[in-house]
């Protein structure tokens, strides 16, 4: 699953996932006790968003300390810097809209709940896109994203990779109990979707601590290297 012969990389994920592990479910908690599960999905919860994007970009910061190819960006001048800044802008835009068509491609209200649609959306831009462009760039992302460039050497991209994918699962099996008949408030579009979504990634992100404290208990214990070993073939075979 990682090529983790880079202890400093080791424990980059670890803390990054944790974090992820602690920030996500603070939020949830906080917002039942509020008594605002419910709005979530709204207008009204765009300071979720906000949170979201302010604990990835610290996050990514963290993974991008002592990384070259970060600190050449940002040794870049201040007018590239900029013009960086604005394509990532833009793809993100790009990349909200065609979230926004492909959910309502999925069954999403076509002429209502147009705005729950679109901070779904937006959610799911913030936890899988906005990770990869804050790490390393709109240029190596969309690379990454379009298949021109391979992440299975960067153990970080994977772990990001793997962030996204969970996510749009999470989000998309939360759509499941939409049309069941049990009349319960949380079954309005898009809350399912939208806790499914904060839900996938936090299950990647646990597996990954998972994954690093197995390998990490590894080298004390040489026996727990066949299960890590198993790990790795599974990953290698898809």
């Amino acid at each position: 699953m990682f090529t983790l012969n880079n202890q400093l990389e080791m424990k980059k994920i670890t803390v990054s996932s944790l974090i992820s592990c602690i920030y996500l479910p603070s939020i949830v908690t906080v917002i039942s006790y509020k008594g605002l599960l419910y709005t979530v999905g709204n207008g009204s919860s765009f300071y979720i968003l906000v949170l979201i994007f302010v604990a990835e970009i610290l996050k990514a910061f963290y993974l991008s300390e002592s990384n070259n190819e970060a600190q050449q960006k940002r040794s870049k001048p201040g007018k590239s810097r900029a013009s960086d800044i604005v394509k990532s802008f833009i793809f993100l835009l790009c990349v909200m809209f065609c979230f926004f068509v492909g959910i309502i491609l999925f069954g999403a209200p076509v002429l209502e709940s147009h705005e729950e649609t679109l901070m779904l959306s937006a959610l799911l831009t913030l936890l899988t896109v906005f990770p990869l462009i804050a790490h390393a760039g709109v240029e190596t992302s969309m690379q990454l994203l379009f298949g021109v460039k391979s992440y299975t050497k960067d153990s970080i991209f994977e772990m990001l990779v793997n962030n996204s994918i969970l996510t749009v699962c999470g989000a998309w099996l939360g759509a499941v109990v939409i049309p069941l008949d049990w009349n319960t408030p949380w079954q309005q579009w898009p809350i399912p979707c939208y806790l499914g979504a904060l839900g996938g990634y936090l299950l990647s992100n646990v597996l990954t601590v998972f994954k690093m404290t197995l390998v990490t208990a590894s080298y004390k214990y040489p026996s727990l290297k066949f299960f890590v070993n198993m790990v790795d073939k599974l990953r290698a075979s898809k």
